[in-house]
């Protein structure tokens, strides 16, 4: 999502974020603030994405809020760089201190089970157990406190309150040598309790890390130094250097540092990092390198456009995060269940005991219910159950070379049932060459005009004519002017006069007399054609030829197999539509389509209740782009086609559309299952630690019981997760 004009984003990495209630009430506290304009607090990576007004809001107010809530801000940066790195850092921080309190906490308890055999007294047991309950379980009792503080409750509160009933009980019954059947201090539960719980809440966090793996990758190995050229001299300097427009130099076996644009040299680059594809790119004068990607054999001197954050690779993280920080329907309204779920165990745990304690059966009883209500709920869980599959999803689709940008799109990735395809670089290879020229009068001028109106455009046509130019050595007119007009071609002005290069509709469309012999050469021909005119007059036209995809076909067969219908929709004209339909094995296409009618066909087939999906690469498939249930651009098209889909495809591959709709559906099913096994683990669970089964069948789960469940069923969900790593 773009900010809007005057609007900053920040990430906020955050220390003390571990449940839904957490990030409920750090986004109903935030989005109170005047000036926050969109907040999303993602749990797994426990970072918060906003959007702001800085002359209404600042970082002092916004971390100083954030404080206010109980948490804590470790970094206010624009950076996804910094935050990332500091987000990781908390992480591990956060997974060596559970283990540490869990191996303490296991030592206590061994010592309070061994008890008897030591000859421990009373107060010796409860010397143990006061360490165990403070030194190892410190972390759920501030955050307890800091939630106390926001007038607020969350999975600390559970843990804390549960583990400090069951101790003061025990230093009352030992304070005060109560004896009789009804009290007997718990030592035991208290040990197991914060064992069992920090033992889970290390495995989720341990877990946690494996989630963004392939984004977290791209940190680690981007790189740190370039060989900058200045004055004839080489210089090594930190990529924080860098700026536009300065000259560098790249050897064999070394890594890009930043985007550029290949000055002079040739070699091939390793760009698996990107796009996952093995081949290397060859480069040569023009060609367009990315950082991170390796240089494989000749050295390149190229000059910087993109660095720091405008970097291809940074600009994948940004979009791998922001996604991840995006909240679908389910995610909302699961955040609104569990906003309520502490409460209701809270209420929930003192009504169990005390009807315990009414009904006759003691104290001890009665206190070891409460603790294990409080200990079986699982807030956790449900609030893992999307963010967690959506992180591990969206970061396996990442590296596959997919980028989705929001958790909607998995909803309705799940049921499309048309695929519409644009043809020129989508099923084709968009490699586009110069078959012929046929100009009307000089062949030399003729390619002059053309190249002259091509020089700024995006389109593939553009390309080839640029080539073929530079071959035969012409160069294009300086252009004081340039538009490209959407379906139909471009006007470019030089000095001389004005060019058009375009189709032969939109040629008529302006009354430009075509001569009665190209009209039936371009009608008899499947090549593509350009048209060209100079100053209100045809003067020739100029014949393209572009591969298909070698994988179209099989493509177009497996997609046909999952029961969704592919259609092929281009501007060109219908010999050469029909042509390249018929050899990707496409039944149904449209030629001759504007970008509003490409957009309209969208419509279409929605109105007739067919989830539609648009696949493209260019300024002209940005309409449709936008309409369609899914919008899905090709990483070869333009910023534009990128910026109007929810995804976009790294790999210059069609099987990846059929990838997106394979990952789509398995994040999907494991959200499902993680919400079916949350919410059906805490509706039996809590019943039962609140003994309503106990007088039918007997049934009821003591405290150390009770906080085993609750860590296995937070980490349950997060294994589940993880699962989606796997090759889908």
């Amino acid at each position: 999502m773009a900010a809007r004009p005057g609007l900053k984003k920040v990430v906020i990495p955050l220390e003390g974020v571990h449940c839904a209630s957490c990030v409920a009430r750090l986004e109903t506290g935030l989005s109170a603030l005047p000036g926050l304009v969109r907040v999303s607090v993602n749990l797994p990576s426990k970072t918060a994405f906003l959007s702001y007004n800085p002359a209404l809001a600042g970082a002092e107010v916004i971390t100083g809020r954030i404080e206010e809530l109980g948490y804590k801000a470790l970094a206010f940066s624009e950076s996804a760089l910094s935050a990332e790195n500091t987000a990781l850092q908390e992480l591990e921080r956060e997974k060596k201190m559970f283990f540490r309190r869990f191996l303490l906490a296991l030592v206590l308890t061994a010592l309070i089970m061994a008890g008897d055999a030591l000859s421990f007294s009373q107060y010796t047991l409860m010397a143990v157990a006061g360490f165990a309950w403070w030194f190892a379980g410190k972390h759920f009792h501030q955050g307890f406190a800091r939630a106390l503080k926001a007038n607020t409750a969350d999975m600390n509160s559970l843990v804390s309150l549960s583990t400090s009933v069951t101790f003061f009980y025990g230093v009352l019954v030992t304070a005060f040598t109560l004896e009789g059947p009804h009290y007997h201090a718990q030592w035991q539960d208290v040990g197991m309790l914060i064992t069992f719980i920090n033992l889970g809440r290390w495995l989720e966090a341990r877990s946690k890390s494996k989630a963004g793996e392939a984004v977290a990758g791209l940190f680690k190995i981007a790189p740190k130094f370039a060989r900058r050229l200045r004055n004839g001299k080489e210089e090594m300097v930190t990529v924080g250097e860098i700026l536009p427009g300065d000259a560098l130099l790249l050897r064999p076996g070394e890594q890009a540092p930043v985007d550029g644009r290949v000055v002079s040299g040739a070699s091939d680059m390793d760009e698996s990092l990107l796009t996952g594809e093995a081949e290397p790119v060859q480069k040569e004068p023009g060609s367009r390198v990315y950082a991170g990607t390796i240089n494989k054999t000749g050295a390149l001197e190229f000059s910087a456009e993109g660095v720091g954050e405008e970097t291809m690779l940074m600009k994948i993280v940004k979009a791998v995060e922001e996604s991840q920080a995006e909240k679908s329907a389910v995610q909302h309204l699961v955040d609104r269940i569990s906003a309520w779920f502490v409460p209701f165990v809270l209420l929930s745990a003192s009504g169990a005991a005390g009807a315990w304690l009414y009904y006759g059966a003691g104290l001890s009883r009665s206190v070891s219910i409460f603790a294990a209500v409080l200990a079986v709920a699982c807030p956790c869980a449900m609030g893992l159950a999307v963010p967690m599959a959506v992180a591990v999803g969206f970061d396996k689709a990442a590296g596959a070379g997919i980028l989705i940008r929001n958790a909607d799109v998995l909803e309705r990735a799940s049921g499309v049932d048309v695929v519409i395809f644009d043809k020129t670089g989508t099923i084709t290879e968009g490699r586009m060459q110069l078959e012929g020229l046929y100009p009307e009068r000089n062949g030399k001028d003729f390619l002059r005009l053309l190249a002259s109106a091509e020089a700024r455009s995006e389109h593939p046509f553009a390309e080839a004519v640029r080539q073929k130019a530079a071959e035969a050595g012409v160069a294009p007119e300086p252009l004081t002017a340039f538009e490209a007009v959407p379906g139909r071609g471009v006007r470019a002005r030089t000095a001389e006069g004005e060019i058009l290069a375009g189709s032969l509709n939109w040629f008529d469309e302006l009354g430009i007399a075509v001569s009665s012999r190209a009209r039936e050469e371009l009608s008899a021909s499947p090549a593509s054609m350009l048209l060209v005119a100079f100053n209100g007059a045809f003067v020739g036209y100029a014949a393209l030829a572009d591969r298909l995809r070698p994988e179209a076909p099989e493509i177009i067969k497996k997609l046909q197999a999952m029961g969704i219908e592919p259609v092929l929709a281009s501007g060109d004209r219908q010999k050469v539509v029909e042509h390249t339909a018929a050899a990707a094995g496409i039944k149904t296409f449209h030629a001759e389509v504007f970008p509003e009618e490409k957009r309209q066909l969208v419509m279409r087939y929605k109105a007739l209740g067919k989830r539609t999906a648009m696949v493209g690469d260019g300024f002209n498939d940005a309409p449709a782009l936008s309409e369609a249930d899914i919008g899905m651009a090709m990483r070869s098209g333009t910023d534009v086609a990128a910026q109007a889909s929810d995804v976009t495809l790294m790999h210059n591959d069609l099987g990846s559309v059929i990838t997106a709709v394979r990952i789509s559906k398995a994040i999907r099913r494991v959200i499902k299952q993680n919400l079916a096994w949350a919410f059906g683990y805490n509706v039996v669970l809590i019943p039962m630690a609140a003994g309503a089964f106990f007088p039918k069948w007997g049934l009821i789960i003591p405290p150390s019981a009770a906080g085993a469940a609750m860590a296995l069923s937070s980490v349950s969900v997060v294994m589940n997760s993880l699962r989606l790593k796997r090759k889908i």
